[in-house]
């Protein structure tokens, strides 16, 4: 059978031209297309098991909650100690970049206002400095524990 379509040429008037004619479609069994194969498994959903990967993960988001609140825990106790240069000032801080302590000696005292400056200055580089690097040491073995991969970490 041949059907005709009108087509628009570049006049206004029409020009009809025959289409070939198509051969008839053939439609798919959707029975398999998405896992419901008929074998009594996956019912034919197409996310599959996607209800228990969301589960797993917010089991596993949950896991990281709790383990970042314990790091952060022991991280807030842990102290670490920064010195002058001629170690007469000490600077204590924690492991969450707290400043806990400053013990300043005579010695330091003595040096006057500026040099005192200075002094301080050093022991609270040298123990922010050390709560960092071991902040970043409790994150990382953190992330090893959780099976992260080692660029993320």
């Amino acid at each position: 059978m041949t059907s005709l379509a009108l087509q628009a040429s570049t006049s206004t008037a029409f020009a009809v031209r025959a289409q070939r004619p198509r051969a008839p479609r053939r439609v798919l069994a959707t029975r398999a297309l998405f896992g419901g194969g008929g074998d009594g498994q996956g019912g034919g959903n197409p996310f599959g098991n996607m209800g228990n990967l969301m589960e797993n993960l917010k089991k596993a988001q949950q896991m990281v909650q709790v383990e970042a609140a314990k790091v952060q825990e022991e991280l807030a106790v842990t102290e670490f100690d920064g010195y002058s240069g001629d170690e007469t000032v000490r600077v204590v801080m924690s492991g969450n970049q707290e400043p806990r302590s400053v013990e300043i000696t005579q010695e330091a005292y003595e040096q006057g206002v500026d040099k005192l400056n200075q002094l301080v200055a050093e022991a609270m580089r040298d123990a922010h400095g050390k709560s960092v690097e071991g902040m970043k040491l409790r994150m990382r073995s953190l992330a090893a524990n959780l099976g992260m991969p080692a660029q993320l970490q």
